[in-house]
């Protein structure tokens, strides 16, 4: 491109320089020969900015193809989370029973194979392409605001959720482990240190 450039205002120059011609076809030539770069040059820079713009798109869809993946994975690591807090909400409304006194067949008993929530979510796809200053390629609107929601807003906020819940989880299993002493099961559940940590 530069040497057509180049060669067009050599042209241009040597058009000016020329005796032979009128100032008329002087002008004629050297308009001629500016509208050929103007042209050669405005041609070049959209090719080169078509080319990117579909370079981009190419990216964004790959990205978006790869994070269907990462959200497939997540929903499993949810439905998993869901079933953990299930069997942790099991265990809870048993020990409530304990403590009404009214323990009957229908009430789920304790459940000790109880698991943490999981808080690993796939995030380093996204966090790699929004670094990468990527994130404004993706052209739906929409679907873009939606994918910062998700990564933004809703996966910290059920860190947050599964984190204190592990935590106090752990503190009751800890207390369970330490003090129940010389009392029964159902007295040790039943305890008020007992009922405030399963407030919490």
């Amino acid at each position: 491109m530069q040497d057509e450039v180049t060669k067009h205002t050599r042209k241009i120059i040597n058009t000016a320089k020329n005796p032979s011609h009128t100032i008329g076809e002087k002008l004629k030539e050297i308009a001629t020969e500016i509208l050929i770069i103007v042209f050669a040059v405005t041609l070049s820079i959209w090719l080169h900015s078509w080319s990117e713009h579909r370079h981009q798109q190419e990216e964004a869809h790959n990205f978006l193809r790869e994070l269907k993946e990462d959200l497939k994975n997540d929903a499993a690591l949810l439905k998993e989370n869901q079933s953990i807090a299930k069997k942790l909400d099991d265990n809870f409304q048993y020990i409530l029973a304990l403590k009404k006194g009214n323990l009957s067949d229908s009430v789920i008993g304790p459940r000790t194979d109880v698991d943490f929530l999981v808080t690993n979510f796939n995030v380093g796809r996204y966090e790699g392409f929004k670094s990468s200053g990527k994130i404004g390629t993706i052209e739906n609107a929409d679907l873009k605001n939606k994918i910062l929601a998700y990564y933004q807003q809703t996966i910290p906020n059920l860190i947050s959720r599964a984190t204190f819940v592990n935590t106090e989880h752990t503190k009751i299993l800890d207390v369970s482990r330490n003090e129940i002493g010389n009392l029964t099961l159902n007295e040790f559940l039943t305890t008020k240190k007992m009922n405030i940590m399963y407030y919490f």
